[in-house]
């Protein structure tokens, strides 16, 4: 079977995260028999006639059965995502969907749908303006914070303000014209001491979880791709709950979840649409562009 992927870099211009990943899938595809054929955003044209459609290199493709989505970009949300709805319109079988990843991709959307569910998380607030940052000031309970962009990946936009007088310095550069992106100030948990568990999930499974420990002096940040340290993680059923329910509140096929450990018990961080593979697949060994593949398989059979 022929399996395509969908990825907004460049072809030239990949990363080093987006060529390990598809070169992952790519591998795991042969040895299960099958191929894998990129589709770059870049490439893509929406047709609107009778039926919404998809051209490729400026044809409309006939052998797309499963569409896997490496959501690897962070701008232009609504109109990205567009690109993954005209593919689900047009009757392709697409993992994972657009509003999913547009909810994943965002962390105000996704901090809505885990309230909704009531997913545990740490306590957070959302600004659009420094004009409230005093208000905001009186409703924080104690300092450090941490404080992040609502569209981030592998760590960046995130930073932590140690005092009233950081927060007062920090927010209006941050927030210095009325098109800019609200922020969110989030509790910073003493207890997980730089640690968090990446928790891969595909369909109904968890196939591999990770603990991140930060490693580098004065670095809360535990990403894989800031240096962070990984190992095998050993999760309690209330953790793995809680990963699930991420998840599923996001809407997610293949997701991966960042749980910390507090005095309250297991607590969201973030839902990944696009989880890197390299750590985990470092940290446990195990086949997990494999068991991606095997799912995108299994979702044609049963369609």
């Amino acid at each position: 079977m022929k399996i395509h992927v969908l990825t907004y870099g460049h072809p030239d211009k990949l990363s080093h995260v987006s060529k390990f990943d598809l070169g992952l899938l790519q591998e795991a595809a042969k040895k299960q028999g099958h191929k894998v054929e990129m589709v770059f955003a870049r490439d893509c044209q929406l047709v609107f006639d009778k039926k919404p459609k998809v051209l490729v290199n400026n044809k409309f493709p006939k052998n797309i059965k499963v569409l896997l989505v490496r959501a690897n970009c962070l701008k232009n949300l609504e109109f990205r995502t567009a690109l993954i709805k005209q593919f689900q319109l047009s009757g392709v079988n697409v993992i994972n969907d657009h509003i999913s990843v547009l909810r994943a991709k965002n962390k105000l959307r996704t901090m809505q749908v885990l309230g909704k569910y009531k997913v545990p998380t740490p306590k957070t607030f959302m600004v659009v303006s420094s004009d409230a940052i005093e208000d905001l000031i009186s409703n924080i309970e104690k300092f450090p914070v941490i404080i992040k962009t609502t569209t981030g990946s592998h760590g960046s936009g995130v930073s932590i303000v140690e005092s009233e007088r950081g927060l007062r310095t920090i927010a209006p550069i941050l927030m210095n014209n009325e098109d800019v992106e609200p922020i969110m100030v989030q509790e910073y948990v003493k207890e997980s001491k730089g640690k968090d568990i990446r928790v891969f999930i595909v369909g109904n499974r968890i196939v591999a979880a990770m603990e991140r420990i930060a490693t580098k002096r004065g670095e809360f940040r535990s990403n894989f791709h800031l240096g962070g340290r990984v190992r095998v993680a050993e999760m309690s059923r209330k953790e793995k709950d809680v990963a699930f329910a991420a998840a599923r509140a996001v809407g997610l096929d293949i997701a991966g979840v960042d749980i910390i450990r507090t005095s309250s018990g297991p607590k969201v961080l973030e839902v990944n649409a696009n989880p890197g593979l390299e750590g985990i697949t470092q940290a446990t060994g195990r086949d997990v562009a494999g068991e991606m593949i095997k799912y995108a398989v299994e979702s044609v059979k049963k369609k």
